[in-house]
């Protein structure tokens, strides 16, 4: 196995050679094949050696999902670099926050967020490039005739870090999960292994986000490992433009959120002449119910897995092979991870405790958080759940959405699993409001026709 992104670009590159890697939603645009995904890597590198972007250097990039952003993301951490994707949406001040955090050499911006950014000021002297034409772009770094430099690679250490992605903290702030390319890469193999595709040339479609590591598995590595096509789209649109970009390109494949399935099902679109064999859905909790209409009703298979930043991606996952599968479980622990489960007095559940390869290094700059998440290399997630006999992982809940009413612990989940036997509601999240009395009272939120008792 090969565990850093350099060799798994050269590899891919000769030994699927002409095949289309990226292929473009837009016309406009020309699609590439995997020598020419590696040529644009390999520029690359004379791109930012020139600009004196050094080996290490962490890169702030701000995009949508795009062709220049998935050849970002595999150029920055092929030429080790440290990618640092941010989300668009992210506020100023976040922004702000992530710089101080990660002090980078270069600030790569799409211009239709220029006006948001432009201003920002950076301690070092870092380089902006904000980019109007990602079709200029692409084909600029292709066919420039950079001077001829000597290629020096560093030599590889295990833990050499790829990318620092920023989650939601509990305090308020972004927490950046720092991965490495053992960590990525081995993910990847147990993802590999545990959907089992054995199309050839399969085509897929990126529609989850870039900057979140949902849309950097599935969708965009795994083909380039496994000599498949990757499309991708713009996130915010996606809902809208799915299918139409499915029939188009004659997609096979796709990773989603639970978002879209529930979507899906309220639009009924025109699905003739797609080719869309099954669809993997991470993120949120699917509903079961939700599952069973979207299959029967489009014919397409789902297989949910579950995964967080900290883990690279997927912990766990079914595949499309119906053995493979079980109602109401999120699969089976992949090959490069173990899971265990923290039971709690009394309960057949518990925290969901994992450790292997695929494990982050650390929360950038925060070792109190670090040491409390990660004790023994066992990677404490926060989430409860359990494994069958079997060995499939059932979700439950959250650690830190524990209700105390009472003095007894509640997990909103214990209720919201009822509410599909209800047909009134259509959904309904479970949540708490003060109370003199019992310290905590469970409300129900709910969509439906009428109000309820």
């Amino acid at each position: 196995m090969i565990y850093d992104f350099h060799n798994l670009v050269n590899l891919s590159a000769r030994k699927f050679k002409k095949r289309d890697f990226l292929v473009c939603a837009d016309s406009k645009q020309n699609n590439l094949s995997f020598e020419n995904t590696k040529k644009f890597v390999d520029q690359f590198d004379l791109f930012l050696s020139k600009n004196s972007i050094e080996f290490k250097d962490k890169i702030l990039v701000i995009m949508h999902n795009s062709n220049l952003l998935t050849l970002l993301f595999l150029s920055i951490i092929s030429n080790f670099r440290i990618f640092v994707p941010i989300n668009p949406k992210a506020s100023l001040s976040e922004v702000k926050y992530i710089i101080n955090q990660t002090n980078p050499k270069l600030f790569i911006c799409d211009k239709i967020y220029a006006d948001k950014f432009k201003n920002i000021f950076f301690k070092n002297k870092t380089r902006k490039i904000f980019i109007k034409n990602e079709k200029y772009f692409i084909d600029k770094i292709l066919s420039f005739k950079f001077f001829k430099m000597k290629k020096n690679l560093i030599k590889l250490k295990k833990n050499f870090v790829s990318e620092i992605l920023f989650t939601s903290g509990s305090t308020g702030k972004p927490k950046g999960v720092v991965l490495t390319h053992k960590s990525i890469l081995s993910n990847l193999y147990g993802i590999r292994d545990r959907l089992k595709i054995k199309d050839y040339k399969p085509k897929f479609l990126a529609i989850t986000p870039l900057f979140h590591n949902n849309g950097q598995f599935i969708p965009t590595l795994l083909p380039l490992l496994i000599g498949g096509s990757t499309t991708p789209i713009q996130s915010d649109t996606s809902l809208l433009t799915f299918w139409n970009v499915c029939i188009k390109n004659q997609i096979n494949y796709s990773s989603v959120m639970a978002t879209h399935i529930n979507y899906f099902l309220k639009m009924k679109p025109n699905i003739r002449g797609n080719k869309l064999k099954g669809l993997f859905c991470g993120g949120a909790k699917l509903d079961e119910n939700s599952r069973k209409i979207f299959e029967k009703r489009f014919k397409i298979k789902i297989a949910t897995n579950y995964g967080l930043t900290e883990t690279s991606s997927i912990v766990s996952s079914e595949s499309l092979i119906k053995s493979d599968k079980k109602e109401g479980s999120v699969g089976k622990p992949l090959f490069n991870n173990i899971v265990k489960i923290k039971k709690f007095t009394k309960k057949n559940y518990g925290e969901i405790y994992t450790k292997g390869e695929n494990i982050f290094q650390k929360y950038l700059r925060d070792s109190i958080q670090t040491k409390k998440k990660i004790k023994n290399n066992w990677f404490y997630t926060g989430d409860l759940g359990y494994l069958d006999k079997d060995n499939f992982l059932f979700i439950k809940d959250r650690v830190d959405n524990m209700i105390i009413v009472s003095g007894e612990n509640i997990y909103p989940s214990e209720v919201e699993n009822y509410l599909y036997k209800f047909k009134e509601i259509k959904l309904g999240v479970v949540t708490s409001i003060k109370d003199n009395l019992t310290q905590n009272k469970l409300i129900l939120i709910y969509e439906g026709e009428k109000n309820l008792d």
